[in-house]
C-alpha cells in the first residue's frame, strides 16, 4: 500500500504543470502565459498571489521572464534545475 501523500502547496502544484507543458513543449520559448486571473482560474486557486508566487519562482530559476505591461514569457533557454 503507497504511503499517503503529504500536503502539496498550491505554487508547487502550479510550478510542476508550468514546467510540464514547457517539458511537453505545448508552451515553447516565447509563449505567452496566461494572465495570472486565468491562471488562478485554471488551477483553482482563490487568490491569484498563489500563481504570483509560483511565476515568481520560476522566473528566479530563469525558466520565465516578465516584461512590465506585456507579461509573462517562456525562457528561450531553460536552465537545468
Amino acid at each position: 500500500m503507497p504511503a499517503p501523500r503529504k500536503f502539496e502547496p498550491h505554487y508547487r502544484r502550479i510550478i510542476a504543470d508550468i514546467r510540464g507543458r514547457i517539458a511537453s513543449g505545448e508552451w515553447q520559448p516565447g509563449h505567452k502565459l496566461p494572465s495570472t486571473k486565468a491562471l488562478a482560474e485554471l488551477y483553482e486557486v482563490r487568490s491569484q498571489s498563489t500563481v504570483r508566487q509560483a511565476i515568481t519562482i520560476l522566473i528566479e530559476t530563469g525558466e520565465l521572464y516578465g516584461h512590465q505591461g506585456l507579461g509573462v514569457f517562456v525562457a528561450e533557454q531553460v536552465t537545468q534545475r
